[in-house]
Order: C-alpha cells, then structure tokens, then sequence
C-alpha cells in the first residue's frame, strides 16, 4: 500500500494483510464453482493495489504447479522469454481457468505477453465485472486519448550519448568540447576494412577514398545481447544502430531517474533518426548462421520498433530519415506528439554508424571529404566535411508531468520547426531562404524575438559553400534589432568529432543543454582564420573561437540548434533553460516512486531544500546515524560487480549526495534484477566498504548478497509469530516510531480500528510515548505486561508492524503461531475480523491469568462460547500452529486451539515442519545466530537490551538487515516505501553497466564499397 493511501478494508472481514494471497488448489483437484467465486469475489473486494498483488501471486503459483518457473523479479519479461510456449502455455491457460472460471482464450498470452501484463488484464475484468478477459484486447481503456495541448511546454528530462571520443554519456560529452578535444582519428583497423586497397590519395580508383580519418566509435560492435534478450545469431544480424538505440535509450531513461520497466504498456513513443545502413548484406546473400535473422535486424523500421518492442511502449514508433536532419525531425514529430496527447512521454533523437566504407569512397567521388578528416567549420581554411558517427536520444515529457512526477528538468524544448529547400540550385545545395524562413518559423513557434536567443549550435560542417550561406540566414534573422553589445555567439560541435549524420542534431542538443547548466559556451576548433566570405564586422554575430561565459541578461538562457539535410529537409530547435517554478516541485500523488525532491541546488531547476512532493515540509532525519540501504542489481553477477564498481567511481567525483538520497534514488529509480545486493550501514565509509567488496567479489559485515542464480532458495518464506516476540515489539513501539515514522501512522490507524469495533478509545500516544526518567520500564513477562490490556497492547502493535511490512511489499506465503498469538495470526490471514480477534485475545488473556475459580462461568467458558460463535473465512495462506496441525476455519471455532494457550512458549529450532524450508522472518526475541538456516530476526533481543537513542538505531538496523536478507533471498522488497517518510531526494547515478561482447558479422568486415 502506497504511502497516505487508505487502508483497504480487502475480506469481509477488512484484514489488512492483502498481500497474503488465497492459494490455488492442487492442479490435480477440480475446484468448486462456489470455491472459484469465492476466490474472485475475495481478491475483487480489495484495493487496486491489493488486488494486482492477490493476481500476482494467483498466477505465479499457478504456473509453478504447472511446471513453469516464473520467478517475481521476471515478471515484466515477456512468456517467449521466461520459456512459457506450446503445451506449456496451453497447461497454464488451462489452470487459470479451471482456478478461475474466467474464459481463457488461446490467444491470450500473444495478447497480453507478460505475466505483469496479464495480471493487470485480469483486474480489468475484475475491476470492471464485465465480460470474460477471453475476449479482445480492452480498446477502451487503451484507446483514450491524453490531454491535449497546443501551448504545452515540452521539456527535456533525459539524455544519452555515443560519440567519437570515448563519449558514453553527457558529461563525457560536455568533457570532450570544454576541453576542446580534437576526436578524429584515422580510418578504423577494427572493422575488417582493406584499408589498403580502400585508400588513394589522388581518388583515383572505384571504390577508394582520399580521406585519411574522420570521428569513429571505438568499438560499435559491442552490445549486451542477453541484457536485451537477444541470441547471439540475432544480435549478430542486426544492424549496431539499432543496438546503440537500445542501450542508449534504457540509459535516457534511467538518465531521468525512471525505472525504465516503468515504462512498460505506457504510450511512450519513440521518434529516432537514420541516414543510411550498410550493415547488411542483400537478403539472397544471407549466411545461413543468421537464417530468418537479417531482415528485422537491416530494415529501418526496427530502429524505433526494436526500442518499443524491447522497452514496451506502445506510443508511436517511428524512423525518421531525412538524412542529417534527422533528429531534429525525430524531435519535432516528438513535441508534437506530446502536445496532441499521442504520448505521455517521448524518446527522440538519432544514430549513424559506418560499418562499411561506402560513405567515404561515395562522398570522395563527390570531393565532398576534408582530406584529414576534421571539420573546419566557419574557416578560410574550410575543404570539406568530416563523416562521424554515433548516437544521442533524448527523453522528452509535458513540463506538467515532469513536475507531477518529480522528473529532473534539464532543459525546455521552447520552438521547433521543420521545412524542406524545395526547387533550390540543386537537389544537395543548401538553400538561404529556405533556412530563414525555418528559423522564423521556429521563432514563431517559441513566441520570441530573435534578439531574444543566446548561442546557435550550426549545422556547418566545414563546407566551403554551405557554412557561408548558413551564416547569412543566421545574421537576416538573429540580427534584428540586436544590441551589438548582445552578438549571437556561434559555434559547432562538429570542429571536435565530425559530421555524425543523423546523430548531429542530438548531439547539438546535449551540448547546448550541457553548456546551459554550466553557463560557459565552448569554443569552435580549427578557426584560426575566419571565412571571408561572411562580413563579421557586423558585430551582431561573434565566432566562438575561444571558451565563452554564457551571456548574463536577466532571462533564461536560449539556444537554437540547426541541422539540414542533403535532401532538403531542415530542422531548427530552439532551446531554453528550465523555468524558475522548475524549482519547486507542486502537489503530487505520493507514492514511493514519486515522494522525491529532486536534488537541492543543481541549476537545471531543482527545488529548494525542505520542499516535500506533496508541498509541505519534509520529515527530516531527525535522529542522527540511522542506518541507511543501498540496493544494487544487475542481470548478471558479473554486471553485478561492475554496477559496484560504477557506483564507487560515480561518488568519487560526486560525494555531494546525502547516503539517504542514494538509497532512495537506487531503490526507486532503477530496475531490480536476478543478481541483487543490499549495503547496510549507518556511514559512508560503511557503505563504500560494502560497495567495494561487492565490486571485488569479497563479503563484508554490511553486505548482503544474493547467490549465484538470483535470489537464494525457492523464493517461498513463512511468517513466524511468538508471544516472546509480540511482547517485545509492545515494549518498543516509541523506538520503532522514531526510526519509522509510518510504523506510528499504521499504529494510529489500527488503533482507530480497534476504537470503532470495540466502542472504547485507544490512546495511541500512550502507545507511542517515549518513557521518560522517571518512568519505570515495562519489560515482557512481567505482571505489568500481562491480562487484558496487555494482550491488546500486543495485538496492535503486532497488527501495525504486520500493516508495515505489508506496505514495505513483505510477502509470506505462510505463517506458524504460537498459540497465545493466535488472534494476531488469524486476523493478518484473513480468518478473523478485528473485532472478534481482539475478543479472543482479550478472553485468552483472561484465562491466562484465572485461577481455580469455583461455581458460576469460568473464563475458559466464556473463551469457548465466543469461539463456538466465531465466522472464520478460509485464510490467505496456509496457517499452522506451532507444533501442531493447519489451522482450519472450524478449529478456530473449538475452544481446544484457543486453551492451548500458556503452553511452554519453545522457539523452533529449525525452519522446519509446519513452518516449512525456505525463509523465515520471525518476530522473536531470541534465536541469534539461525539466519545461516533461513531465520530472519526482525527484533532480536540483543538489539532491544539497549537503551535510549541506541535502542533505536540498533532496532532500526535489525530490522533493515532482516529487510536485506529478505531482498537477497526472496526479493520485492519496496525500499521507496521504506525510506519515504525520511526527506529524501532522487539523485543522478551511474546507468546500468551492460556487458557487452563484440557482435560484428562475417559481411560486415571484408572491404565493399557498396551500400546495399
């Protein structure tokens, strides 16, 4: 349950333990027609959120009894991927029905190809009581239309980066031309070129190139197929753009702190650039190894469908190719989109790499090419353009949503605009009147003057016509009515790494992003002596030869980005730095995923310190030293090992962020995969010595890990409830308040339950109320921690914790009770209202504490008439008592289960019997040194033989330790919700650290000139 949601009242008998789901039958035994209604009917009365995880459940063991493994973290992979095919999924379809009595059409696992997406499909149907979810796809719900816009502001929350340099991201980017690096480099020996028949200096022969260099990737073959669900044969096939495409989108996306699984069945669309492919073959020559691969891994429409497919979106996907305008187009069409409600968020931008030579003997044949590969923008010395490559993809989304959703404003897309030379001098030559009129009609668009914007990134690429005739457009538009004391400064990033085709535009954008956020425009290389055919004396445009402050003119910082293509099409985008009312982040739904404050102080728009998501105060960590969890993932061990290492490096350059913001940010803005780990530890020093022995493959007291295959053992794990325990936690409830705030809301509202069923009140702050001095200490087990009051003392504050590992997504799939906790366990099962729960608590007390009495009714006949008038339901999951049998809804309705009360209170020694194998999470007070078995203490003696503040911290990290454990063994924990009541603030961090290999295949390396 999300945090400041409503308690749902779920049963009939309002347990709040929704995440105890009903179990299935035995797939050998043919349920009931009454038994599957009631089953429905059960998971129907719940809350949304209750219900999706009842589903959940529902399906998973279901599959499992089918003979299909479908473990909890895989569950937004696609049946084809988890192996759930032909008989396999006709036996699960089968078991969903007959567990069910829902039609289950033949189609449905193509329909809804996720067991996420299944489950949600099946509380459509519930939600709604309407026709069999056999039926079609619910065209309805996902037909309707967004909120629409013309005058949305569009904003850019995420980007991502490939280009010559070593660039793997924007700060490498934002390195590269602050520095002033020259990227170019000689024509790649990696990539099976025969560079020695390729090249001649004169151009004299067919198929060669006078060029000796240009910008190159440094190895764009590589790629982590298994990351992405790939075969080798299939990612071998497919085109590097499109790899590059996926990489760098899932990073886009993690770029703007969202978990990229998150995005799944929404209408997030994806507008990518292309100007050619080379990689391959003709389809007649297509080796037999790649048979049935090649076609989807050239045709163009797989670069923006492979991206949906393997993120899936399900907003508009399209390839753009306009050639080097391309993703600027790709970002108009975006915008667009955005504004007409067609997508909730959009990925934009483009990619170009050269797998074979054929662009530069085909360019060279036009005397197009720099000789030496460098681009000598704006300069008398200008002789030619320099071929690049690479791939940038933007994140856009509707400035309302980025503030609703706490999404990092990094820059605004204020204009945009996109026409085409028409009948110009020649199909190829750049066209002036056409690029004003663009330009005027971008100014249009963003409702400002000209004089109004800063900086122009150009398209020039180093071309002795066209840098000129681009110069003159800039000076009839930009120089209107501009203070000479205000010039428009000039610049292009293609003097460092090159013309990258349809990865310009992208390019220009993060580097003017970049620039924006750090107030400093960097030079433009290779300009020693401006061209004289453009009159500078002007003074209204200034040549950025050197680094340059960003103006200061009391408004936002603009920037226009340009890019034609050589087919006429041209694209001009304007830029602006985040809006000041960025900085605050206003009323939002606050769940875990969205109770962040983005980072204090950045000046992309960020806001001020102690604004919360829903525009209160923050609750802050008021109690110094608390430990903190950090939460990492990856596919792999190895990917594992590596997002430590990543993580280490990251906070050696940025040691700014607070531990708390780290925590939350990794638990909250990344995907959780098989190979898990959780640092626990009060101080950095701490946390980084957990994060550099998992980086090295050693242990370490703060580190809990998963094993080899993902989490450890079945996944399965019981609930162990003992008197020794339930009294230990009554004893600390002001300690666990003060560590976790949302333990004392899930107290009040049991509390206030308790009132209203019982016709009395509960003094909850007595509850919560620290002891003072003077105060003598209650422990467990003595004469003032027994009777009536105590056991509803127990009983609430049991129910809360229960309440809040529930909110914290702890799943047990069966519980083991002694019996004086009886009441607690059959209330959190689902068998018991509260109600009749705290009577029977009250009347074991009672018995507990009679003596010998003689005539008239006993307090055992008073237990044992209001048993025989109990209603239990059938619980969630399997409830024994300890050392004895399952509890079954007529045993509760004997009083010999409840008399059994008082017994010897003996703690199992094994996870063993009734409690099963697997993980335990017991709420005991001794048992140290079983975790190594399976036991998970939440509240061990030790911790709660402290006192004052150090109770509580040693309380608080029992408890997070147990937390971990259970993440590494059984897995799902929510950490947002755990944190979320601690200020916090998301945080850039590190992107996922794939793991690559090198995938080039065999056509791609031998020298042709040819581009098929």
């Amino acid at each position: 349950m999300s945090q400041g949601e409503e308690m749902p009242q779920g049963t009939p008998h309002g347990t709040p333990h929704e995440a105890l789901s009903p179990p299935p039958q035995s797939p050998s035994s043919q349920p009931s027609e009454d038994s599957r209604d009631d089953l429905l009917l059960r998971i129907s009365e719940l809350s949304e959120h209750g219900r999706l995880r009842a589903l959940e459940d529902l399906v998973l063991k279901l599959a499992a009894q089918t003979g299909i493994r479908i473990r909890r973290w895989d569950t937004h992979r696609s049946f084809r991927e988890l192996g759930v095919s032909g008989g396999r999924a006709m036996r699960l379809r089968r078991a969903l029905s007959r567990h069910t009595g829902l039609t289950v059409s033949g189609s449905m696992l193509l329909d809804h190809p996720t067991p996420k997406a299944l489950v949600r499909h099946f509380d459509t149907h519930l939600a709604r009581g309407g026709a069999a979810p056999g039926a079609s796809p619910d065209v309805p719900e996902t037909g309707r239309a967004l909120p629409r816009s013309e005058d949305e502001t569009i904003v850019v929350v995420g980007m991502a980066c490939r280009y010559p340099g070593a660039v793997h991201s924007p700060d490498d980017l934002w390195r590269l031309v602050e520095e002033g690096t020259d990227a170019t480099t000689p024509l790649p020996g990696n990539r099976g070129w025969d560079l020695a028949a390729l090249t001649d200096t004169a151009n004299g022969g067919h198929n060669t190139t006078y060029c000796r260099g240009g910008g190159f990737l440094d190895e764009p073959g590589l790629f982590d197929a298994e990351f992405f669900g790939m075969s080798d044969a299939e990612a071998r096939a497919s085109d590097p753009q499109q790899r590059l495409l996926l990489e760098t989108a899932w990073e886009a996306v993690e770029h703007a702190r969202i978990d990229p699984t998150s995005l799944r069945s929404t209408p997030t669309g994806v507008f990518v650039g292309v100007a050619h492919q080379s990689y391959s073959p003709p389809l007649e020559r297509e080796p037999e190894e790649l048979e049935g691969h090649s076609l989807v891994g050239s045709i163009s429409s797989s670069l923006s469908g492979r991206v949906a497919y393997a993120l899936g979106l399900e907003g508009p996907a399209l390839t753009v190719d306009t050639a080097c305008s391309s993703a600027l187009v790709g970002v108009h069409l975006a915008v667009q989109s955005l504004r007409a409600g067609e997508s909730s968020l959009a990925l934009a931008g483009g990619v170009s790499v050269h797998s074979t030579p054929g662009p530069f003997a085909a360019f060279s044949r036009q005397r197009g090419l720099a000789p030496d590969g460098r681009a000598k923008s704006f300069s008398a010395d200008a002789d030619g353009f320099a071929l690049s490559e690479g791939a940038g993809l933007l994140l856009l989304e509707r400035l309302s949503d980025a503030r609703r959703h706490g999404h990092p404003v990094l820059a605004v897309i204020r204009g945009s605009a996109v026409n085409q030379d028409g009948t110009s001098n020649g199909m190829t030559a750049p066209n002036a009147p056409a690029q004003e009129r663009l330009i005027r009609r971008a100014l249009a668009d963003a409702r400002l003057r000209p004089d109004r914007v800063d900086v122009v990134e150009a398209h020039s690429p180093g071309t002795e016509l066209g840098d000129p005739i681009e110069v003159r457009a800039l000076q009839a538009v930009y120089s209107r009515d501009r203070d000479p004391r205000r010039p428009l400064l000039l610049g292009t990033m293609k003097s460092n790494i090159g013309h990258s085709l349809a990865a310009a535009g992208a390019g220009g954008i993060i580097k003017m992003v970049m620039a924006m956020r750090h107030g400093l425009v960097p030079r433009t290389l290779h300009v020693e002596r401006p061209t004289p055919k453009v009159d500078w004396s002007s003074g209204t445009i200034r040549l950025l030869t050197e680094p340059t402050p960003w103006p200061e003119t009391g408004e936002p910082r603009r920037a226009a980005v340009s890019s034609f293509g050589i087919t006429g099409t041209n694209g001009h985008v304007i830029l602006e730095s985040p809006p000041s009312d960025a900085r605050r982040n206003p009323a939002a739904p606050v769940t875990p995923a969205r109770t962040a404050l983005p980072e204090a102080g950045d000046p992309t728009g960020f806001p001020a310190e102690g604004t919360a998501a829903d525009g209160v105060p923050a609750r802050r960590q008021d109690l110094p030293g608390l430990p903190i969890p950090w939460l990492l993932s990856a596919r792999t061990a190895a990917g594992l090992r590596d997002q430590a290492a990543r993580l280490r490096d990251h906070l050696a350059l940025r040691p700014g962020p607070t531990d708390l913001d780290i925590g939350f940010s990794l638990a909250t803005t990344r995907t959780r995969f098989e190979q898990r780990a959780v640092i626990v530890a009060r101080e950095r020093s701490a946390l980084l010595r957990g994060l550099e022995a998992l980086a090295n493959d050693r242990s370490a007291p703060e580190l809990h890990r998963s094993g080899a295959d993902g989490p450890d053992g079945d996944g399965s794990c019981a609930l162990s409830l003992h008197p020794a325990g339930a009294a230990l936690m009554a004893a600390n409830v002001p300690h666990l308040n003060r560590a976790f705030p949302a333990f004392g809301a899930e107290l009040r509202e049991v509390c206030e339950r308790a009132a209203s069923e019982m016709g009395e009140p509960v003094d909850v702050d007595e509850l919560l109320r620290e002891p003072g001095p003077g105060d003598r200490a209650t422990q467990p087990g003595t004469s003032s921690d027994s009777g009536a009051a105590a056991a509803l003392r127990h009983l609430l504050s049991g129910l809360a914790l229960l309440q809040l590992l529930e909110r914290w997504e702890v799943r047990p799939d069966r519980v083991t009770a002694h019996p004086d906790v009886l009441a607690l366990a059959a209330h959190a099962t689902g068998m018991l209202p509260f109600s009749d729960a705290v009577r029977m608590a009250a009347a074991q007390a009672a018995c507990r504490e009679a003596g010998p009495q003689e005539g008239g009714p006993t307090a055992a006949d008073h237990l044992t008439q209001l048993a025989a008038g109990l209603s239990p339901a059938p619980p969630w999951v399997p409830l024994h008592l300890e050392g004895g049998g399952p509890v079954t809804p007529s045993a509760l309705r004997s009083p010999h289960v409840w008399l059994g009360a008082g017994a010897p209170a003996q703690f199992p020694s094994a996870p063993e019997g009734e409690v099963g194998a697997g993980t335990v999470l017991a709420l005991h007070g001794h048992g140290h040194g079983r975790e190594a078995q399976g036991w998970l203490h939440l509240l061990p003696q030790q911790a709660a033989a402290a006192v004052g503040e150090d109770r509580t911290r040693r309380l608080a990290d029992s408890l997070l330790r147990a937390l971990a454990e259970y993440e590494v063994r059984v897995g799902g924990v929510d950490w947002g919700a755990v944190l979320a009541q601690r200020e916090v603030r998301t945080v850039d961090l590190p992107t996922y650290a794939f793991q690559q290999r090198t995938f080039w295949a065999p056509f791609g390396t031998a020298h042709d000139g040819r581009q098929p």
